[in-house]
């Protein structure tokens, strides 16, 4: 028998019993009242006669009394609870491994992974990931997912792109060595009126980094920059947007969760590491001479690479074309 998990039902299912009982009303007036059928309701009564079978229902001391007429009904259960519609599962968790699991997070204060390390490793017993985490989260146990909130958006408007330096995108590539499991990381730039680009690796992802790739591009698209947008990433933070606002240039952050707004920049990435740096880098390539095979194809996408979207021109011919 499936039950609701709200408390109402609990009380509907007590009124009900105490028409049927005390009152003495007909089975299906009782239905009709509590909009259930007739079956539900001899099924609540069975349950209420089982959770009440250690009360006396007759006298025994008057056996000329009729039973039940003389009877004390508030000592009796009313409510009837609801009971779980979930699958007895062969192989479910013991209630003393459910309350160790409990012990061991409030102990340790930490995420379920870490939860699932010590009962596995340290105390040896045997339980998987999943499981630790459905424990967790049916106790009210689990972190809640981090979110935003508290994270700095100015809602800037986007400009309209009308000359160059109008809207400048900057974003990051992270590039992984799978042996070595260290990365490095690729700032890149591009100017939406134009679409000249530039690019820099470092082995840090730092602010400072963001900067000195914004102005080391600015000298070299020669154009004076007026807003930079930018994703929520650590490497654009407060540093980076304060000094640029020394600078004269305004800041504008895209919203959360939604790549699509540095749209021409991801795909100049996308592009970067299927004609240039790949998807991972070897240790036995340095630093600067990737940073030279960078710089050396920059001066090729710039020059040289045409480009659909900009009616088969290359970025500089856009720029020159003023």
């Amino acid at each position: 028998m499936s039950y609701c998990t709200g408390k109402n039902i609990e009380k509907s299912r007590g009124l009900a019993m105490k028409m049927l009982v005390i009152e003495k009303k007909p089975v299906g007036i009782v239905a009709d009242r509590f909009g259930v059928n007739r079956t539900t309701i001899w099924r609540w009564c069975k349950k209420w006669q089982i959770q009440n079978n250690y009360r006396t229902f007759d006298n025994s001391n008057r056996p000329n009394v009729k039973a039940g007429s003389v009877f004390r009904w508030y000592d009796l259960k009313w409510n009837i609870p609801s009971i779980s519609a979930a699958p007895k599962h062969p192989h479910v968790l013991s209630d003393d491994l459910i309350q160790l699991v409990l012990d061991v997070k409030d102990q340790l204060k930490r995420c379920a992974e870490v939860v699932w390390y010590h009962i596995n490793l340290i105390l040896c017993i045997k339980i998987s990931l999943s499981s630790v985490r459905r424990i967790l989260k049916r106790y009210g146990r689990m972190e809640k997912p981090k979110t935003h909130r508290n994270k700095r958006y100015k809602g800037i408007p986007r400009p309209q792109v009308l000359a160059p330096g109008d809207l400048i995108e900057i974003d990051t590539i992270h590039l992984f060595n799978p042996v070595s499991k260290q990365k490095r990381y690729i700032y890149t730039v591009i100017d939406l009126y134009t679409r000249m680009a530039y690019a820099r690796v470092y082995k840090e992802l730092k602010p400072i980094n963001s900067l000195n790739t914004i102005e080391e591009a600015e000298r070299y698209f020669n154009f004076r920059f007026k807003m930079v947008q930018s994703d929520n990433g650590l490497e654009f933070g407060n540093y980076f947007s304060d000094r640029l606002e020394k600078r004269g240039i305004s800041i504008r952050h895209t919203r959360l969760g939604r790549p699509n707004d540095n749209a021409h920049i991801e795909r100049f990435n996308r592009t970067i590491q299927e004609e240039c740096t790949g998807n991972y880098y070897l240790e036995s390539e340095s630093l600067k001479k990737m940073d030279d095979k960078i710089l050396s194809y920059i001066d090729y996408y710039n020059y040289h690479r045409i480009h659909l979207s900009i009616s088969y021109r290359t970025p500089a011919e856009m720029l020159h074309r003023l």
